[in-house]
């Protein structure tokens, strides 16, 4: 017999699947509106100009496990690195990225790698660019840091598992007048984050930076199929609620 938590389950996996088919077939008829993130809507904009300027954009994964609870946000941080990558096709430094993560690095690495197939040549991009920054906190920190003050940058993206050395990259960050979009998936790096004046994302917005670089795709119906999910349950919650005032036993 299924239980209730099964069969709760089973439902959202059914919901999710179905929101993303409607979405996508719209989606390919014409642009599907999604949610307006000022910060996302301002890191797209300073990625054209990263370009314009002959500087770098620099991706952090933060220190979170691929093979673990960090697995979204990292496979989120891949999916945008490779619109990134895609969008600075004709700068003069291609994108560099650190990791504290073996595997996250090689992934990261392997997109590099592949750029070749999108237009830049090899002495244009290198995977090494990919680079292993470090497996604990402050040695992770100094080896971003390199990032922020030799290698051109003009754009950060502060993403994955990220706590109190994220103070060290934001100050640094703002001596080298670097933009910076923080991205971290704990609570204690959202918290750094709004101590400073850089852009920030919060929650599950970490999860849109693919659709706003890469509109009319299946990032954008992903998006729109999670907030679609957001309101069904909130409706739900209110409902209970509902019913719960008038007298009625919810089990």
């Amino acid at each position: 017999m299924i239980s209730l938590e099964n069969l709760i389950g089973l439902m959202l996996v059914v919901l999710t699947a179905g929101f993303l088919m409607v979405f996508s077939l719209q989606n390919r008829r014409q642009a599907l509106p999604i949610r307006n993130i000022q910060a996302l809507k301002k890191i797209v904009k300073s990625i054209g100009t990263s370009v314009e300027d002959g500087r770098r954009i620099h991706f952090s994964f933060g220190r979170g496990e691929f093979l673990g609870y960090h697995a979204a946000g990292v496979i989120s941080n891949t999916a945008a690195l490779e619109e990134i990558t895609r969008r600075t096709l004709g700068s003069d430094r291609p994108p560099a990225l650190t990791s504290g993560n073996a595997v996250s690095t090689i992934l990261a690495g392997d997109i590099l790698n592949s750029a070749s197939r999108m237009g830049f040549t090899q002495e244009r991009i290198d995977a090494r660019r990919a680079r292993l920054a470090g497996v604990t906190p402050m040695s992770y920190a100094a080896g971003v840091l390199p990032g922020l003050l030799s290698e051109q940058t003009s754009t950060m993206i502060l993403g994955g598992s990220l706590g109190i050395e994220m103070r060290l990259l934001l100050d640094t960050a703002e001596n080298e007048q670097v933009r910076i979009l923080a991205a971290p998936d704990s609570l204690i790096g959202q918290a750094i984050a709004f101590a400073s004046p850089s852009d920030i994302l919060v929650g599950e917005e970490i999860f849109a930076l693919p659709a706003f670089l890469r509109e009319r795709s299946v990032y954008s119906a992903s998006l729109l199929a999670q907030d679609s999910l957001r309101w069904l349950v909130i409706s739900f919650l209110l409902l209970g609620a509902a019913l719960r005032s008038i007298g009625l036993q919810i089990p």
